[in-house]
């Protein structure tokens, strides 16, 4: 028998490496083709419009890069204690869509916001913004205002005049019917909150989360008389007269506060120290229905199963036993998820 020379045994070793490194070539090429034939699809179900029921199906691709740039969009800027509250809304869910912040923890150079981009601004920081850092900004911005009780634009409303300011989004608005004024909710609170917590959100509302005919509770009223006594004694007043009316006076935990409203057919949500109020959205959450006072925040309500009544003594028993909100009562709003103020946000851009 012939013997092989070491060099041809190296030669056969380098030719299957070759051959091996080939056919991974060939696999990361048609996983990749699969990915654009075949999309991932998620659907999610919105609530518009006059309480319909649509079903909106996103494609997704489904690699790993789009994946991570997915999760990088809502979370951008977050940290230990600035996280977002995707895919619900909160404050810092809406300060993770800016191309650049003004608040309390950085303020950003705005000398090279781009036409469209976003730039946040925290509510109670408005005499410091629209000085010197607002002339900076050289193009039409998207502005989003949040994280505060000060409502929006207060003292500043001659600056929706400003051709630069494209859209102003703002929480607690002071102005309503404007073509460059959309309200933002409030939301749920901050993850860095107790009551922010999303393993506790998510838990209650997986779990807790009543189906309309089987509350027992017709209305549910938990909040301090002392940020807005005016308004809440009279809304308090009002709604004490109804049969069936659970009033909590005592300190209770949230996960029994999240109990109770998801047993509870109504939740009364008067404005406190800001016009809106986080108990609206948690209501909204876990299936109760808010009732609110008419106010600067109705466009959002069109999209909700809400009561918005333009005095308290509206509210009363007949009134409440009159609305059945079954229809439709295990979804949960659209403007309550992320995505859809990130549609609303990311249109003003150039493309």
């Amino acid at each position: 028998m012939t013997s092989k020379s070491p060099t041809y045994f190296l030669f056969r070793k380098h030719n299957n490496i070759f051959y091996i490194f080939i056919f991974i070539c060939i696999l990361y090429i048609l996983f990749r083709l699969s990915a654009t034939l075949f999309p991932f699809h998620h659907t999610v179900l919105t609530h518009i419009g006059n309480l319909t029921n649509k079903t909106i199906s996103y494609s997704f691709p489904s690699t790993n890069k789009f994946i991570s740039s997915e999760i990088a969009l809502y979370y951008r800027h977050a940290t230990s204690v600035r996280n977002s509250s995707y895919p619900y809304i909160s404050g810092d869910t809406f300060r993770a869509f800016a191309d650049y912040i003004y608040d309390e923890t950085r303020q950003d150079k705005l000398d090279l916001v781009k036409y469209g981009e976003i730039v946040f601004v925290k509510a109670d920081m408005f005499s410091s913004f629209f000085g010197s850092p607002f002339n900076s900004i050289q193009n039409p911005f998207v502005l989003v205002t949040h994280n505060s009780d000060f409502s929006a634009p207060s003292n500043y409303e001659t600056y929706l005049s400003n051709p630069k300011i494209l859209i102003w989004y703002a929480s607690n608005p002071s102005v309503e019917n404007h073509e460059k004024l959309y309200p933002i909710p409030i939301g749920l609170p901050n993850t860095r909150w107790t009551h922010g917590n999303l393993n506790k959100l998510t838990y209650a509302a997986e779990n807790y989360r009543k189906p309309w005919s089987q509350r027992t509770s017709l209305l549910y009223m938990n909040f301090a008389l002392e940020t807005n006594r005016v308004e809440r004694e009279k809304a308090l007043l009002q709604a004490s007269k109804i049969e069936n009316a659970q009033i909590i006076k005592n300190r209770i935990t949230f996960d029994t506060y999240l109990q109770q409203i998801g047993n509870a057919k109504f939740v009364l949500s008067p404005p406190g120290n800001g016009l809106d109020c986080h108990r609206t959205w948690e209501a909204l959450l876990m299936g109760a229905v808010p009732i609110v006072r008419q106010s600067g925040l109705d466009p959002l309500f069109v999209k909700t199963r809400s009561v918005v009544v333009d005095d308290w003594s509206k509210v009363t028993q007949n009134f409440l036993l009159s609305l059945n909100f079954s229809l439709n009562d295990h979804i949960i709003p659209d403007v309550l998820y992320a995505r859809y103020w990130y549609e609303r946000f990311f249109k003003h851009r150039l493309h």
